[in-house]
């Protein structure tokens, strides 16, 4: 179902991952789901589990539907107590393996358990030719249509099981290393990137600091260059402040004895008769003469009053001298290895249980 469902997705799709251990296989589009090989050992311990289901529902037996107290694994049957012992008697059942329906559920039953294996081609055909070539098992029939005409290494199931089960130690012994160094260079990446989740706060921080540090340089030269500019003002101020005041002060004593002058004239003018105007007037004379000799030589402001703040052009200021002092960002080295692609390999991941299944 997992593979038609992906060829559902995209047809085009010919590289599969598997399900349990992500290691990739072929199934080309012109091919069948149903032509992919079997697994033997999974398909064997689905029947467990379906008969140690049934053996829980309290089964009948598979003959009389009565109540069941053993199962044959060879014959995969359910059996009662008659025709239990009816089984037994047969001089061809003496080998089968049966099995109380107690002992159907102890984990120690489960190679008892298991039924032959038959040719998917040839169904009535046992499975009892391992092809080492193809490293496949086979039937007779396949043997001799499809094994021994190429010349291929063949050898009876019951010949090659404990070199069999000593290759799979090894398998799992090479597996073990292997789950070691990915567990190991999966620990080192986790704390890597641990550091590296650390180190990068670190640096936004620094980053952070070295910037406050560079407006606090800048600023402080700025606000002392703007200290410095403010006293030249306050001096330029000062120098042309005191010139205006002291023309103020003579222009303002000049104007008030001006003042105290022309109040005579204008006084005989209103309310003076003839005789008090002509006598008057030579201290008028007298007085206008003086305000003349008093007169400032200059009734011009002594200076314009101009104090100009005169900008330099910004646009001229060299920013990137001053940004470049903020630094710049460093990377790690690559690692001296390459991980391949075992990122979701269920051997990195532990699940070599599978292999260590089969090895019991």
């Amino acid at each position: 179902k997992y593979v038609e469902r992906l060829r559902d997705a995209d047809n085009n799709i010919e590289t599969l991952p598997c399900p349990t251990c992500r290691s990739e296989f072929t199934l080309k589009s012109n091919q069948d789901v149903a032509e992919l090989a079997s697994n033997y050992f999974i398909k064997n311990m689905l029947q467990i589990i379906a008969i140690q289901r049934k053996a829980k529902a309290s089964a009948a037996c598979s003959h009389c539907q009565g109540p069941a107290i053993n199962h044959c694994a060879s014959c995969e049957l359910f059996m009662c107590k008659k025709c239990s012992e009816s089984h037994d008697i047969w001089p061809s059942n003496k080998n089968h393996n049966v099995l109380s329906v107690e002992e159907l559920s102890n984990p120690e039953s489960q190679l008892k358990m298991k039924s032959k294996l038959y040719c998917m081609k040839h169904e009535d055909e046992l499975l009892k030719i391992y092809c080492e070539t193809c490293k496949e098992l086979c039937c007779i029939y396949c043997l001799v249509s499809n094994h021994r005409k190429q010349n291929h290494s063949l050898v009876a199931v019951s010949e090659i099981a404990q070199k069999q089960k000593e290759a799979l130690q090894s398998s799992c012994t090479t597996l073990d290393e292997k789950l070691s160094e990915g567990k190991e260079a999966l620990n080192k990446i986790c704390e890597v990137m641990e550091s590296l989740e650390k180190n990068a706060k670190t640096a936004k921080e620094q980053i952070k600091d070295q910037k406050e540090n560079i407006l606090k340089i800048v600023a402080e030269k700025l606000d002392e260059r703007a200290k410095k500019m403010n006293e030249d003002v306050d001096q330029v101020y000062g120098e042309l402040h005191s010139q205006l005041s002291k023309q103020h002060d003579e222009i303002k004593d000049y104007l008030d004895k001006v003042q105290a002058s022309v109040s005579l004239p204008r006084n005989l003018l209103k309310s003076g008769n003839i005789e008090e105007i002509l006598s008057s007037q030579k201290l008028i004379d007298e007085n206008i003469e003086k305000r003349r000799k008093k007169q400032p030589e200059n009734l011009a402001t002594v200076n314009d009053g101009s104090i100009q703040y005169v900008p330099d052009d910004i646009g001229n200021i060299n920013v990137d001298e001053i940004v470049d002092k903020l630094g710049h960002v460093e990377g790690g080295d690559p690692a001296g290895y390459n991980l391949k692609k075992y990122s979701h390999s269920g051997i990195l991941k532990g699940k070599i249980g599978f292999m260590k299944q089969l090895q019991k």
